[in-house]
């Protein structure tokens, strides 16, 4: 195999059987046949347990960056249809190291340098939009084949849990606003959209919005507020713990500036501690690609709730790999959960499992493991126009993915649930979903500690 890729190749074996409780040892000279061999040689394959025999060809295309993706076919296992772009001989007529190399390290997202207006890899540059695949978790597929095989071998594997639990549940919540009404908010409703109608709506229409602004003056309540409670309360009847990211800076029109030191803010925050949940770092809009104004916002946030930030989530979910690793890596967190789409749920890197991020070209892995975003509540509605029944038909369909494959669903809720005027259908949805985890079982737990719990 080529130098160049041999360290990618091994460490993609390595993710293959992540899932197990196995250690696997690389040797080229065994004695005796290897429970697994990967590599050229048939007759070697042909005596182990599971034996795989790459093509030239695959490792060739790594080598040379290609940014075009190979030829693909489907292979069907029940009604599942999973997409495969590489073949090989023996046990397998296609190459699952190299499919798991292919998504799961982000090497993709290396060779293809499209981005969007906000510097993130889109979906529709992907493998798995090209393949009609957004929602299948094709690596974990690949394992569950793997797995199967020795099983076969004559070397049944044991699947880690979540401590007693078979899959996992992360509520979590990006705290962009700590309150909805405030000068620019009054503005657009009472100015832009009410007075000037710049959204071309109705005259009643207009004059609800006009109505609502301006009673908000006298409520005593804001619904954004009003969610920072109802979430966690919601969690906690359900013996679940969430993570909640807060803003500790503002660098630009993208990021509305609060003081997460505040009493408001800081209260919410050390009640969230107090009950169990987790604070994560939600750096501003700029921070994703400036270390210091990373360490300079965690240090703030760890300030404001008395405690170490161990969990981070870049806001608009802004990521370029390996680049953004690194940064994560020097700022000591340990948990990130920024890899999911931005536009549609599904499985970004091909998978529902925590995996440590690696960079492909460096053959180097990291100490930051990704807990991968699978949801966003605002790609459903938003992005996708989705109904509330339809948020969750679509929510419960990923969540029995999760849970078949031993996975975690990791959900991303904003504290604007409940606002009907502006959010219809919000908060059903992040009801729905927790009642759903629940009944079937999930732990439901912080991204820290259900990590801890698997590895």
């Amino acid at each position: 195999m080529p130098e160049a890729v041999r360290s990618l190749a091994r460490w993609a074996v390595d993710m293959l059987l992540l899932p197990f409780r196995v250690e696997t040892l690389h040797e080229a000279d065994l004695e005796g046949a290897p429970d697994l061999y990967y590599g050229p040689d048939p007759d070697r394959a042909a005596k182990a347990r599971v034996g795989i025999c790459w093509q030239g060809a695959t490792w060739d295309w790594f080598s040379r960056r290609d940014s075009r993706f190979p030829a693909h076919r489907f292979v069907r296992i029940g009604e599942a249809r999973i997409p495969v772009c590489f073949e090989a001989e023996g046990a397998s007529s296609f190459d699952p190291v190299a499919m798991t190399a292919l998504l799961l390290s982000g090497w993709q997202e290396v060779v293809i340098r499209v981005r969007d207006e906000h510097g993130r890899f889109p979906h529709t540059a992907s493998f798995q939009h090209a393949t009609d695949s957004l929602d299948v978790p094709i690596v974990d597929w690949m394992r569950h084949i793997v797995s199967d095989q020795l099983t076969a071998g004559g070397l049944p594997l044991e699947r880690r849990q979540f401590g007693a639990h078979t899959w996992a549940f992360c509520s979590t919540h990006d705290i962009d606003y700590v309150r909805k009404w405030r000068p620019g908010i009054w503005k657009r409703e009472l100015v832009d959209r009410a007075l000037l109608n710049r959204e071309g709506e109705s005259v009643a229409t207009r004059l609800v919005r006009a109505r609502r602004a301006t009673w908000s003056f006298f409520e005593s309540e804001d619904p954004f507020r009003a969610a920072l409670q109802r979430i966690p309360a919601e969690l906690e009847a359900r013996r679940a713990r969430g993570t909640f990211f807060y803003k500790a800076g503002a660098h630009g029109f993208r990021d509305v500036a609060y003081d997460v030191s505040g009493f408001g803010a800081r209260m919410h925050v050390i009640r969230q501690l107090e009950a169990g949940h987790e604070v994560g770092l939600h750096p501003s809009y700029h921070a994703w690609a400036h270390a210091d104004r990373l360490l300079q916002e965690r240090d703030r946030l760890a300030v404001a709730s008395g405690s170490p930030i161990r969990s981070h989530r870049a806001h608009y979910l802004r990521c370029d790999h390996p680049a953004s690793m690194y940064r994560w890596e020097a700022a000591g967190f340990l948990v990130d959960s920024t890899l999911g789409w931005a536009g549609v749920p599904g499985f970004r890197h091909g998978t529902c499992l925590p995996f440590p991020l690696f960079d492909p070209v460096a053959a180097r892995q990291s100490t930051v493991w990704e807990v991968p975003l699978t949801v966003m509540e605002s790609a459903l509605f938003n992005r996708q126009h989705r109904s509330a029944d339809e948020a969750i038909r679509d929510t419960d369909r990923l969540l029995k993915v999760c849970r078949d494959f031993g996975g975690v669903f990791v959900g991303l809720w904003h504290n604007t649930l409940w606002d009907e005027a502006d959010y219809p259908g919000w908060g059903r949805h992040f009801e729905e979903t927790l009642r759903a985890a629940s009944d079937r079982g999930a732990l439901m737990d912080t991204l820290s500690r259900t990590l801890d719990a698997w590895i």
